[in-house]
């Protein structure tokens, strides 16, 4: 009996050493969540937009992402409004060094993005009454992304940060704007 003790006493002991292990040591995964403000098309439309992100850290200078995000405008120039999805593949540079306290990075990439657009195309007057008529035009489209990103260490696994981007498309729309984001290293 005395001899399941001291295995599960050593046991417990490695485990919790092997989990405050990997709090100091956090691997080269993280995942970051962010919500922003971006100017779609030529700036028609001011959108509120969600990203989930998931990076990979290559080395202390370089990084790889996939994201996804949302987007969703309430009112646009011509009285319409635009929902979008977008997918996106980066890599970053991080010039200074990532040494997971501070890490400016900047990156670029490709975008594919799905967007339902909806505007105002007439007016008609009839009898004293007001017609109005809407076009709506669903598309998909690939583009570039441009990235400037810098994040602050909080806790051994927790960070916040920001990123200005731009990310012009094939179709001629280019969506631009700013993001805060909270990420956690796995």
């Amino acid at each position: 009996m005395k001899k399941i003790y001291i295995i599960l006493l050593v046991m417990l002991s490695l485990n919790g050493y092997s989990q405050n292990n990997e709090d100091k040591n956090p691997g080269k995964f993280d995942i970051r969540l962010g919500v922003g403000y971006t100017f779609l098309g030529s700036g028609d439309y001011a959108c509120i937009s969600f990203e989930n992100e998931v990076n990979y850290r290559i080395s202390n200078y370089f990084t790889t992402s996939a994201s996804l995000g949302l987007g969703r405008s309430f009112s646009g120039t011509s009285g319409g409004s635009a929902t979008f999805i977008e997918g996106n593949l980066n890599i970053f540079v991080s010039p200074f060094k990532n040494n997971r306290v501070n890490d400016l990075r900047i990156g670029g990439g490709i975008s594919v993005y799905n967007i339902f657009d909806v505007y105002l195309s007439s007016i008609h007057y009839l009898d004293g009454m007001e017609f109005k008529d809407y076009t709506t035009v669903k598309e998909t489209t690939f583009g570039g992304t441009v990235i400037i990103e810098d994040t602050f260490n909080v806790k051994d696994k927790y960070f916040i940060g920001a990123k200005v981007f731009m990310q012009p498309y094939v179709n001629g729309d280019i969506n631009s704007g700013f993001m805060a984001k909270f990420g956690v290293r796995l």
